[in-house]
């Protein structure tokens, strides 16, 4: 009694889809990693300072502090490129 090809095929092919399945599995394993809490990085620039604490202003605070708006006003100037009112700091 002979094989014929449809009885030879599916099983390689089941195996092969498995085999496929097997390495996905494992190569998703190696690749999922913990999550570690991000640490904001440390800054000698005091303006990043700044915009730091400001990000933590409440909008009521906001209306009285202008140290937090300068800040982001000098900070929008920078990456717009705008001229600065200091040219000796550019």
């Amino acid at each position: 009694m002979r094989n014929s090809p449809d009885q030879i095929i599916r099983p390689v092919a089941i195996a092969l889809g498995g085999l496929a399945a097997l390495f996905a599995a494992v190569e998703l394993a190696n690749t999922v990693t913990p999550e570690t809490p991000s640490v904001p990085p440390v800054t000698n620039n005091p303006l990043q300072a700044e915009l730091s604490r400001c990000r933590t202003v409440t909008p009521e605070e906001l209306e009285i502090d202008t140290m937090c708006r300068a800040a982001w006003a000098e900070q929008r100037r920078r990456f717009l490129g705008l001229p600065g009112d200091d040219p000796e700091k550019e």
